[in-house]
């Protein structure tokens, strides 16, 4: 009998677990982990200056990138989490030579490796925090570029050292739809300028399927060290974007994205985003397609670590005015006796079961029954209408806390 109401148990958090969407800044549990695997093509449709005059490619000229990306995040504890990446690059190019003949030249290696420190702050009704802080070390350094020999050198990004760090916050409705926003400090290299990195993105989740909008961003500071002598900075070999080695980058990118959930742990994300509104960038457009699988422990029965069969879901129907009674929507016709224990749980859309307090039948009728709260044990959500609450069924009542 306790297998048969373990793999109940499990087969209805399998239902409930399905995961078309992640906020930014979501913490993980602790103990559970995410990796996600990423593939990003990029491709430009012209250059601007570091005036934001447009320098359009000559005829036959391209600059295109494919890069992919590894991230693996492990929850150290139940408010931290630990982020590391990894991404390799490739980009190709086709560039005029000093003989104004094409050629085409290609950079490929590891472009980066680096982490992610990430707190989640106290929730405040709906809206949540997150203190986000990253660095990234790149493998490699940039030599001048002579411009004689437009295959040589080729860069696969600019250089030195990428740090940043700045806040999350996100709004998640009832209905599980989410609005958020991000705003970051950012050092993105040795020799440019630092810059506020901003984010905002609404989704509409459902079970399976998310919609995604929203819009990214660069402002510069206005720091590097040739604003007022740009023609005396250090020249690399770019392929002919502006894309590195800028001076004082800014860009907007609105983008679209779509979700799908495959199963309980695995997810398919496809974005699409157009870069426009550029200085010292490119414009162009960015494709992206993820793979991620996240696994987080089961927090139902965390506080009582005895195996709990729990035969009768309810859901709370009423509340007292100071929450020391609730009345739930089963009764005698599901088999609801007095002195029957329920525990009261937080259900969240991103699979978590948050334990918020125990209470024990005091009053029933046909179909509905009145509770007292006897234990609490998280504030972290309020107990209200529509809260999940299980119980033993008829075969097992158990004495209230109070007995």
């Amino acid at each position: 009998m306790k297998s048969l109401a373990l793999l109940f148990v499990i087969a209805s958090f399998s239902a409930w677990g399905q995961i078309s969407y992640v906020p930014p800044g979501q913490i993980i549990k602790e103990g559970g982990s995410e990796i996600i695997g990423t593939a990003r093509s990029w491709s430009s449709s012209s250059r601007y200056d570091v005036d934001g005059e447009e320098v359009p490619f000559e005829s036959g000229e391209s600059f295109s990138y494919l890069e992919g990306e590894f991230l693996g995040t492990y929850g150290l504890t139940k408010d931290l989490q630990f982020t590391f990446n990894a991404n390799f690059r490739q980009n190709r190019a086709d560039v005029l030579n000093t003989t104004n003949e094409l050629e085409s030249i290609t950079s490929t290696g590891l472009q980066g490796i680096g982490g992610m420190l990430s707190y989640g702050l106290e929730a405040v009704g709906r809206m949540y925090y997150t203190l986000e802080g990253f660095y990234k070390y790149r493998p490699y350094s940039n030599p001048d570029f002579t411009g004689t020999d437009v295959t040589k050198d080729f860069v696969l990004g600019d250089d030195g050292g990428d740090y940043a760090g700045g806040v999350v916050m996100s709004y998640r409705h009832p209905s599980q739809n989410f609005l958020s926003g991000r705003l970051h400090y950012r050092r993105p290299g040795a020799s440019l300028s630092p810059e506020i990195n901003w984010q905002l993105e609404g989704a509409l989740a459902w079970k399976y399927v998310a919609l995604v909008a929203g819009v990214q961003g660069v402002q510069s500071l206005n720091k590097d060290a040739y604003t007022d002598q740009p023609s005396e900075k250090p020249v690399i070999n770019t392929g002919g974007s502006q894309i590195y080695n800028s001076i004082n980058r800014q860009y907007m990118a609105p983008y679209l994205g779509f979700n799908l959930a495959l199963g309980r742990k695995w997810r398919i994300e496809a974005r699409y985003q157009s870069f426009t509104n550029v200085r010292s960038y490119d414009t162009g457009s960015l494709i992206t397609l993820s793979l991620a699988t996240r696994t987080e422990p089961d927090t139902v029965m965390l506080t009582d670590q005895m195996f709990k069969e729990y035969e009768l879901e309810a859901a709370v129907a009423k509340l007292s005015p100071k929450q020391q009674f609730i009345i739930i929507d089963k009764g005698l016709a599901s088999d609801v006796r007095t002195g029957q224990r329920f525990d009261l749980f937080h259900f969240d859309y991103l699979g978590g079961n948050v334990l918020l307090a125990r209470a024990v039948v005091i009053q029933v009728s046909a179909d509905q029954a009145v509770l007292k709260i006897t234990s609490r044990f998280s504030n972290k959500h309020p107990i209200k209408v529509g809260t999940i609450a299980r119980g033993l069924g008829s075969g097992r009542v158990e004495r209230s806390d109070e007995e």
